[in-house]
């Protein structure tokens, strides 16, 4: 069952909050534990705020009222616990303090992106480029090793794909678009511009268009047919992208394994193939 989530919501929103509502959403990230057990007239105390900005910003957030929002707070909380997931990198952590910091978001970011992923949406990517007249990948910056990686495994299983790391070939791919191909984007943060662009020159060219993204709102999104969504943890880290891109290589993955699925003989006999040729290369 997709629940909501209401720090991955104060994540998602953030950006579109004002200002008073910032400080509600602030004070919730900073007092989680706290929040679960406080009245509306105890948080409107504490932050300081209106009740009325409270329930606005719960609004806001995708909630009815502040009691929903609570309810996923303190649900959310208690897998947290349930994962072992301890959320913050302190400067004094050792190097393995920090690999189970990181391993715990890692996991947690998995399971949360498993059980609220758009599943009919990702059935429908698959069938997408299943009929697909060729596909093209976009992404740079962190993205670019996993759209490399992503074209690699659908090459494998025979499909017409490209994919563009660099923003020149970028824009000048979409010039070969067609009715009939499918141009896929990957931005964790759903606002790489050459990225959003291109699939908007693709889409303009009649592509059906697909983003892989960890935020649900992002640019990226209103320029895509299908949007896959990641749920991560980023504001933990001091680095960008750390759980988010295990979670987009995991989807990637899916899909991947989804298409060969759907010609099961044939990409095993391709498997094989490939197997062999790879042990056959000399460095």
């Amino acid at each position: 069952m997709n629940h909501k989530s209401c720090l991955q919501a104060i994540k998602n929103y953030y950006d579109s909050l004002t200002a008073t509502e910032k400080k509600v959403a602030d004070y919730i990230l900073k007092n989680s534990e706290k929040v679960i057990l406080m009245s509306i007239a105890e948080l409107a105390e504490n932050v300081p705020a209106a009740k009325s900005a409270i329930i606005r910003c719960c609004k806001s957030l995708g909630f009815e009222g502040y009691s929903e929002l609570k309810i996923s707070l303190a649900i959310e909380l208690s897998k947290n616990k349930q994962l072992n997931y301890v959320p913050y990198i302190d400067p004094t952590d050792n190097a393995s303090d920090i690999l189970d910091k990181v391993f715990s978001a890692n996991v947690k970011t998995l399971h949360d992106t498993a059980e609220k992923i758009d599943r009919a949406t990702l059935q429908a990517v698959v069938d997408l480029l299943a009929g697909a007249r060729t596909i093209y990948i976009y992404g740079i910056g962190t993205s670019a090793a996993i759209v490399n990686d992503f074209q690699y495994r659908i090459m494998q299983l025979g499909y017409p794909v490209f994919c563009f790391t660099d923003v020149p070939s970028m824009k000048i791919s979409t010039l070969n678009i067609k009715k009939g191909d499918v141009a896929i984007g990957v931005s964790h943060s759903g606002r790489t511009i050459a990225t959003i662009e291109a699939l908007r020159l693709a889409r303009k060219s009649g592509a059906k268009t697909v983003c892989i993204t960890s935020y649900p709102e992002s640019p990226i999104t209103k320029e895509c047919d299908y949007n896959i969504e990641i749920y991560s943890d980023e504001i933990q880290y001091p680095v960008e992208a750390v759980s988010a891109r295990i979670a987009h290589i995991s989807v990637i993955d899916a899909i991947t394994v989804a298409l060969s699925a759907k010609n099961y003989e044939d990409a095993l006999a391709r498997a094989k193939v490939t197997h062999d040729l790879v042990n056959t290369i000399r460095y």
